[in-house]
């Protein structure tokens, strides 16, 4: 079976207000990660729920960059919804448009995963619900052999820690950002978190540390992988571009320091543009192996 990656977590439509001028595109973890790992391997496939509103010329454009969409449950409502605006210095105020429990409906639970998702070499799980992860987590340990990379949502890590440390049992990769590594280990020693996070039960641990790269952990010592500081016009799915790529970069035979070269690269990549407009821009267009399988929803 071909090396494959399947990418879940949430699709978003997103209104980016820039200089007063209003541009809805595509957004999402799971389409920023399912984006970058393209860079880096054939067949990638991506696990979002949408809703009845989504414009099919809106995912045509990720289709067309061969990225498979697998079907989920049917959703009524909304596809998630987020208003991004952008201040003159860079900054952005994010809306959630239809709250936290529009989110967490529009989030991956068991139920959505389809057997053909299940055939995938690796399993990237995207921050989505809490409930969704602490749902999917272990369901997927059960269900596959695939090797399964885990990335968290910062906003829910206070007063979880707990729940957060027992469900890295039940992935090969963890993938946290600096802040969610100090939040859950409860320290600022990242070094010392990356162990303690290694000990609960991940093969591989990264520390996402922005423009200072990133930590990579594994049994055999913790290494420091830098990257190469660049501007950024918008830094929105930096860190999903990385593990995206981390992902893709990993199945098709990297070790866990050229993975995390791969994802540096794929993240220069996203920040370059608003959006996911510069990793669209980058990915090579293709009708080979460019499909659905079945209703998006």
């Amino acid at each position: 079976m071909a090396d494959s990656l399947l990418c879940i977590g949430n699709l978003t439509i997103d209104d980016l207000v820039v200089d007063g001028a209003t541009t809805t595109a595509l957004g999402g973890d799971a389409l920023f990660a399912a984006l970058a790992a393209r860079r880096e391997l054939t067949d990638v496939r991506m696990l979002a729920p949408v809703g009845t509103d989504l414009p099919a010329t809106l995912l045509q454009a990720v289709v067309d960059r061969g990225i498979r969409v697998e079907p989920s449950r049917p959703r009524t409502g909304r596809t998630v919804r987020n208003r991004v605006t952008y201040a003159p210095d860079g900054s952005r105020t994010w809306d959630l448009l239809d709250g936290e429990a529009a989110f967490d409906a529009m989030s991956v639970y068991p139920a959505d995963v389809g057997p053909d998702a299940l055939t995938a070499s690796a399993v990237l799980v995207s921050a989505m619900s809490l409930g969704a992860q602490l749902a999917l987590g272990p369901w997927l340990r059960e269900r596959t052999d695939a090797t399964v990379l885990l990335d968290l949502q910062e906003d829910y890590v206070l007063g979880h820690e707990d729940e957060l440390l027992a469900l890295l049992a039940t992935c090969d990769v963890f993938l946290p950002s600096e802040v969610e590594a100090v939040r859950l280990a409860a320290t600022t020693d990242l070094e010392a978190a990356a162990r303690r996070f290694l000990d609960a039960g991940p093969d591989v641990v990264v520390v996402k540390t922005a423009e200072r790269g990133c930590l990579v952990a594994t049994a055999a010592g913790v290494v420091t992988v830098p990257t190469d500081a660049v501007e950024p016009v918008d830094s929105t799915g930096a860190g999903d571009a990385f593990c995206g790529a981390f992902a893709a970069a990993t199945v098709r035979g990297a070790d866990p320091v050229e993975a995390a070269r791969a994802g540096a690269a794929a993240a220069r990549v996203a920040i370059g543009a608003h959006g996911v407009a510069g990793l669209l821009a980058d990915t090579e267009p293709t009708r080979v192996g460019a499909t659905t399988t079945g209703a998006v929803r």
